[in-house]
């Protein structure tokens, strides 16, 4: 057989089309050896069948088909197409056949999505790169890294596992995180060495900060232990301790009853891009350019106290 095929799967011989469903339909008759039996596998009519081999004959010039008896027999000319289809159609017909979508680039976190700086970065792969940044949330110290759960992820705090690399790609200032009814919701700033001076909320399983990080004069008890952002927050509502949180954190779980203060002294909230050290996602350090990019173009902005008295206000 010679000729042209397009990219519609059509070939030209002798100035005529043929469309890969004439060839499907060809090897499928010569393989069923009964037009019934073929075109009911092929999901199409008798007659269509028919019509479709027909073409194919007569595009090619020679029969294919052997009709003096009961059933459908091939020709020496027909077994030779059928003996060549067997190859090359089903080649053909996966290097026409659309290209499986990339699976989505799984990005962990745990305490809370970094969302101007993740969305940006998450708009610039799709739109330069094609790829897909799914942002995946599992409560866990490596926000499921360790465990293969996600491709790489962003992490408040640094790591020490030796099979994981990180860059610190923000930098963003705590607040402290009071209940309304405590005494401290009166007053316009915390300090941090306030906060050694009370229980403190912690989260033990992806939290960063412990009672060790104040000052030995000044260590604060814990209240309570929790394991992510809501169980948090109710601690705090309830008055079981005072939290810390990273201003983008808090600012993306507001709650009626808890305020954001600002806190001074205290030492920044970093976060982390933390991948595989080894056999990385092909775009793990195409994503990271891009969160260094997006940080640069748009610094995070922290929860000041005169933000959060207008949005006690406005509720």
């Amino acid at each position: 057989m010679t000729g042209r095929t397009d990219v519609t799967g059509r070939t030209n011989v002798t100035g005529m089309d043929i469309g890969i469903q004439h060839l499907r339909c060809f090897l499928t008759l010569a393989e069923e050896e009964h037009f019934t039996w073929a075109a009911d596998r092929l999901g199409i009519s008798q007659p269509t069948l028919s019509r479709q081999i027909r073409r194919l004959e007569e595009t090619l010039g020679r029969a294919l088909l052997d009709r003096s008896t009961r059933h459908p027999r091939l020709t020496a000319e027909g077994r030779r197409l059928q003996a060549e289809l067997h190859i090359l159609l089903p080649r053909l017909e996966a290097a026409l056949r659309p290209p499986e979508p990339e699976a989505p680039f799984r990005l962990g976190y745990a305490w809370g999505f970094p969302r101007t700086l993740g969305r940006r970065a998450m708009e610039y792969m799709e739109e330069h790169h094609q790829v897909l940044v799914q942002p995946v949330r599992t409560d866990d110290r490596t926000a499921g890294l360790r465990d293969g759960a996600v491709d790489a992820a962003l992490l408040w705090g640094g790591v020490t596992d030796p099979r994981l690399t990180s860059v610190e790609v923000l930098r963003d200032r705590r607040v402290a995180a009071v209940s309304r009814r405590s005494t401290l919701a009166t007053r316009s700033t915390v300090t941090w060495r306030d906060i050694g001076r009370r229980c403190l909320v912690v989260n033990t399983v992806s939290g960063t900060l412990t009672p060790d990080d104040w000052p030995k004069s000044a260590t604060p008890e814990i209240g309570a232990e929790t394991t992510n952002i809501e169980e948090y927050l109710h601690a705090v509502a309830a008055r079981r301790g005072v939290g810390v949180l990273p201003s983008s954190v808090a600012a993306q779980h507001p709650d009626p009853d808890v305020l954001y203060l600002p806190l001074t002294g205290a030492p920044p909230a970093t976060l982390h891009y933390v991948r595989p050290r080894t056999d990385p996602h092909p775009h793990a350090t195409t994503l990271q350019t891009a969160l260094l990019s997006a940080v640069s173009d748009a610094p995070a902005r922290p929860v000041t106290h005169r933000a959060a008295r207008r949005a006690e206000h406005a509720r």
